[in-house]
């Protein structure tokens, strides 16, 4: 892999944690998710995703409590990992569970 590729992997990665941060996502939660497979694939949207320009100037602007980046392909899996205990998030992360075997 060229240095630019792996500038661009850590790019992104930092974005998305910058995201997860201003959404307020509990990364344990999101961590245990499927064993780790709800982390990866989040990773792996992220790194193709083709909205990063909007990603920047979303985290580029002052943030509003009803701001949320409709954009992302993460969102769903994020909102579903906040470590706010509420029957709607509640439900969400066991949607994102695997049943055990």
């Amino acid at each position: 892999m060229d240095r630019i590729a792996v500038l661009r992997v850590e790019r992104r990665a930092c974005r998305m944690h910058e995201v997860m941060d201003t959404l307020e996502v509990d990364r344990g939660m999101l961590a245990r998710l499927k064993g780790g497979a709800a982390y990866a694939q989040a990773r792996q949207r992220c790194l193709f995703c083709g909205t990063s320009d909007k990603c920047l100037r979303w985290l580029d602007q002052p943030r509003r409590p009803d701001s949320k980046p409709g954009f992302c392909p993460n969102l769903t899996l994020f909102e579903a990992c906040k470590p706010v205990a509420s029957p709607h998030n509640a439900k969400a992360s066991r949607a994102w569970q695997v049943p055990p075997s």
